[in-house]
């Protein structure tokens, strides 16, 4: 039988050829390494060539094997992980095609709007409350501390249905009061007479007094009349 020799193109090692393996794919009995090995040609003078002493004998390798695919609940499993992704990914998807800068600006300008509505909606209910308490604090009779005016009368009468009563000397004046607004311990009250111009009186209450300063008569104190 006639046999050739072909060299391992790896690690040099010399392999028999010989024709019932000719032509087919082997591994290199030294590093494994997978080779065709060539035909076999026949010398001129129909001689062989000599073999080489104690040459490995070509090793052929099994088929390859192809991987099973899972089965079963794993298999069930790893499709619906997939699906899950998939899913995500497309949703993640269309949100960002879906994303408008304009909407985000217009979001952003309402919740301000928002913010600052409610803070001045919280401010007014405060000063609310606060002329509330002023208005309580004011109602009643009051009477001019002695020593501040050659004045024999000149008391204050506030009514809590706003109506307003000042006797000053022997005259009586009627009107309406109404407390505008409140900074701190001092109030602004406006005062409107039937036959004269309205005008504003600051009020001030220190230490159970109350302090009157009208633009038309000056700054005085007063006390609540005793009963």
């Amino acid at each position: 039988m006639s046999s050739e020799v072909v060299v391992c193109p790896q690690c040099a090692t010399n392999l028999q050829n010989s024709a019932d393996i000719a032509g087919q794919i082997v591994a290199c009995p030294q590093c494994q390494t997978q080779l065709q090995l060539p035909p076999l040609t026949k010398p001129a003078d129909g001689s062989q060539l000599p073999l080489p002493p104690a040459l490995p004998p070509a090793i052929e390798l099994p088929p390859l094997v192809q991987p099973e695919a899972p089965s079963g609940s794993n298999s069930a499993t790893l499709g619906s992980s997939f699906e899950s992704r998939q899913r995500a990914a497309s949703a993640a998807d269309r949100l960002r095609r879906r994303s408008n800068p304009l909407l985000i600006v217009f979001v952003v300008a309402v919740v301000l709007v928002l913010i600052v509505v409610g803070t001045i909606g919280v401010r007014w209910d405060q000063a609310q409350k606060e002329k509330k308490q002023f208005t309580q604090q004011m109602v009643g009779n009051w009477d001019l501390v002695p020593g501040q005016a050659e004045l024999e009368r000149w008391d204050f009468a506030f009514h809590d249905d706003g109506n307003l009563q000042m006797a000053l000397g022997n005259a009586l004046s009627e009107g309406h009061w109404k407390v505008t607004s409140v900074r701190q311990q001092t109030g602004h009250v406006l005062i409107a007479w039937p036959d004269d111009a309205p005008e504003t009186m600051r009020v001030t209450f220190e230490s159970g007094t109350m302090r009157v300063d009208l633009d038309s008569v000056g700054n005085f104190v007063f006390r609540a009349a005793v009963p």
